[in-house]
């Protein structure tokens, strides 16, 4: 390599360091800020369409939407996970019970 040419090291990630060549010219002080994740939970009705979205990215919880088809969503959600749980744990001391026989 040709001493007009300066050898740098790029962060990857992890511990991965990744040296790349460039000309001293080409240098500029460069600030990369990474986004922030969002923290969502979307409710959509039966066709698809967004209805409502509660927002847990502030210091509070906020709703945006239509509150009572998001309700509706969220409560018939809510509903089929608790079903399903009801199930599982019932099928499991069941199945428990069985074995202890």
């Amino acid at each position: 390599m040709s001493d007009d040419y300066k050898v740098q090291n790029a962060y990857e990630g992890g511990s991965c360091q990744v040296q790349y060549a460039v000309k001293p010219e080409t240098l500029h002080s460069v600030s990369v800020e990474l986004p922030k994740p969002k923290y969502n939970i979307i409710f959509h009705n039966n066709e698809g369409y967004v209805v409502g979205t509660l927002d847990f990215n502030g210091p509070g919880l906020y709703f945006e939407g239509n509150a009572e088809e998001g309700a509706i969503v969220f409560m018939d959600w809510i509903s089929k996970i608790f079903q399903q749980r009801l199930k599982d744990e019932y099928d499991r001391g069941f199945a428990d019970g069985k074995a202890a026989k």
